[in-house]
């Protein structure tokens, strides 16, 4: 399966696109980078450090037929106080509008054992409002498979889907567990950043489960006793 990328992306969708690659799927950084030929192509779109030009993408595939991914973030809403919200959901808008086949997955903070989130939690630091905030967080792997089940085929290509775990919990306990695993903290980040965090609802995660045939993986999977 071929995926094409607009430009750069910015994580978590660059590191899922090159986890794509490592399970044999060939993602090209821009369409005029596709060899000649009219084989179908995955347009992989996602917010990232250039003004995305969807209109461009579209033009230079030319004859090829083409479907859209678009790799959203939990939050993404029209009447989000945080910019980088307002601007996902735009994005959501833009693609949505020009009749492609499109999937939009919003994806929950990213969890497991190296991520970069787990990894900042890991060193302990400091939480807004004494980490009350309530967060669904979703094993990257699950986010992977997603991927990896829509491009093949065994999940539908439509609508949009909240990509979060089951468990409920508070930011603070989160980093409880994280810093009970043993593991870097090299490479900590705040992903997504602690402003759309604060703006995270609690997420529905049984439609996505259901229809991509997915059980969320239980923090305890990958963080053992710490859960406990």
């Amino acid at each position: 399966m071929i995926v094409v990328q607009p430009g750069p992306l910015a994580n978590p969708a660059a590191r899922l696109l090159g986890a794509l690659v490592a399970r044999g799927h060939t993602v090209y950084a821009r369409p005029e980078m596709l060899p000649a030929g009219e084989e179908s192509v995955t347009l992989a779109v996602a917010d990232g450090p250039f003004v995305f030009d969807f209109v461009g993408a579209v033009r230079a595939l030319g004859s090829r037929p083409f479907r859209v991914l678009v790799l959203s973030r939990l939050g993404a809403h029209p009447d989000a106080r945080c910019a980088s919200l307002q601007r996902l959901w735009r994005l959501e808008e833009h693609v949505r509008a020009g009749g492609a086949p499109t999937l939009t997955l919003r994806l929950a903070p990213l969890v497991g054992p190296a991520t970069p989130l787990v990894r900042k939690l890991r060193s302990r630091p400091p939480l807004p409002r004494g980490g009350r905030k309530l967060v669904t967080p979703v094993a990257e792997p699950d986010a992977i498979e997603t991927l990896l089940r829509a491009l093949d085929g065994r999940a539908p290509w439509r609508g949009w889907y909240e990509v979060a775990g089951a468990e409920v919990l508070t930011l603070a306990e989160l980093r409880d567990v994280a810093a009970r695993t043993p593991g870097e903290v090299r490479g900590g980040a705040w992903e997504p950043p602690l402003v759309e965090i604060a703006e995270h609802r609690l997420a529905e995660s049984e439609p996505w489960a259901s229809d991509f045939g997915i059980t969320p993986t239980p923090l305890a999977a990958w963080a053992g006793a710490a859960v406990a």
